[in-house]
């Protein structure tokens, strides 16, 4: 999975997260890209599933471990992989 500039930045603003913790979702924040100077960034635990198709995968979130962050465009290229 490739490191992305909004998703080093998310992780840096959340702290300690666990090594299962994943980022699922981002949207810039504004009606038309003019406006667009913050990303909602969120993520979530996830276990592995038991049973079916997707066994072993993590794939289920875990509840009540949702988080999200708020990042700027100037976090995202400050913190934009070489």
């Amino acid at each position: 999975m490739g490191r992305t500039g909004y998703g080093i930045a998310a992780l840096r603003k959340m702290g300690s997260v666990p090594a299962n913790f994943r980022i699922f979702a981002a949207g810039w924040i504004g009606k038309k890209p003019e406006d667009f100077k913050e990303m909602r960034v969120t993520g979530a635990e996830f276990r592995a599933a038991t049973r079916g198709k997707y066994a072993g995968r993590l794939c289920v979130r875990v509840p009540h471990t949702k988080r999200h962050v708020i990042v700027t465009r100037e976090e995202i290229l400050a913190a934009e992989p070489e």
